[in-house]
C-alpha cells in the first residue's frame, strides 16, 4: 500500500473525522473490496483511540460499506454486480438533479471556466489518465458548487463507491477507443449548452445522459 489514511485534527469531532478519512479511503480504492479490518488497526492508522472508530463503523455498517464477520473483525463489503449498478444509476439520477439545481445559478464565468476544460480535454491528447480525471472533476465541481445544496451533495457523496484506480481504467479504455472518449467530450459539450440555455430540463436529461454513459462505460471496464 503506498499511501494511508490522512491524520486527523483535534479540532473537530475525531468520530466524523474518522468516519469521513475511512469512507474516502474506502471510496478511493485504499482499502480493496472484501479487504479485512479492525477496530485497532483503523484507530493505530489514524492515531486514535477505539471510540471514535467504533462510531464511525457503526455508521459504515448502516451505509453497508463495511460488514462484522466476527467479534473483533470487519471486512469492506464487495458489492455485487447489480448492486453496485444500482448504486451507481441512483447517483446519476441524482447528480443530474443536482445539475438542474444549477441551471439559474451557475455564473457566466463558471461556464467560460467549464467550457476551457472541455477544449482541454478535446485537444490536449498528451494528458495523462490522472489529469483526465482530474479536469472532468473540475468540470463537475463548477456544477456542484453552483447548486449549493449540501444535503443532496451529502447523499450522492453516500453512494459513492467505485474508487480513483477503477476510474483511472475507464479512462484508459477511452484512450483505447477514441469514439468513446469523443462521445464523453461531447457529453460535457451538450451539459455546456444546456447550461447557457438556462433550460432546467434540457440540463438534466443531458447530465443523466451523459452520467448513465458513463456508468455503463466504468461497468464494462469492470466486467
Amino acid at each position: 500500500m503506498t499511501s494511508d489514511l490522512p491524520p486527523l485534527m483535534r479540532a473537530q469531532s475525531l468520530a466524523e473525522q474518522a468516519y469521513q478519512a475511512i469512507r474516502e479511503g474506502i471510496a478511493t480504492g485504499l482499502f480493496d473490496a472484501g479487504e479485512r479490518v479492525t477496530e485497532r488497526g483503523l484507530a493505530a492508522r489514524l492515531n486514535v483511540s477505539p471510540t471514535p472508530i467504533r462510531e464511525a463503523i457503526r455508521r459504515l455498517e448502516q451505509e453497508g460499506l463495511i460488514e462484522r464477520v466476527s467479534a473483533r473483525q470487519l471486512r469492506v463489503v464487495e458489492h455485487s454486480p447489480d448492486a453496485l449498478r444500482e448504486l451507481m444509476l441512483t447517483s446519476a439520477a441524482l447528480r443530474a438533479m443536482e445539475a438542474r439545481f444549477a441551471t439559474r445559478k451557475i455564473t457566466d464565468d463558471a461556464l467560460d471556466r467549464m467550457a476551457a476544460l472541455v477544449d482541454t480535454l478535446a485537444t490536449e491528447h498528451d494528458r495523462t489518465d490522472s489529469d483526465y480525471l482530474r479536469i472532468a472533476r473540475e468540470f463537475d465541481l463548477e456544477i456542484e458548487k453552483a447548486a449549493d445544496n449540501p444535503t443532496l451533495r451529502g447523499i450522492i457523496g453516500s453512494l459513492s463507491v467505485v474508487g480513483h484506480e477503477r476510474r483511472t481504467r475507464s479512462v484508459v479504455s477511452m484512450r483505447t477507443h477514441t469514439e468513446i472518449g469523443e462521445r464523453r467530450i461531447q457529453g460535457h459539450r451538450d451539459i455546456l449548452a444546456a447550461l447557457r440555455s438556462r433550460d432546467a430540463d434540457a440540463v438534466e436529461q443531458a447530465f443523466r445522459r451523459h452520467a448513465t454513459t458513463g456508468v455503463e462505460l466504468l461497468l464494462g471496464d469492470l466486467d
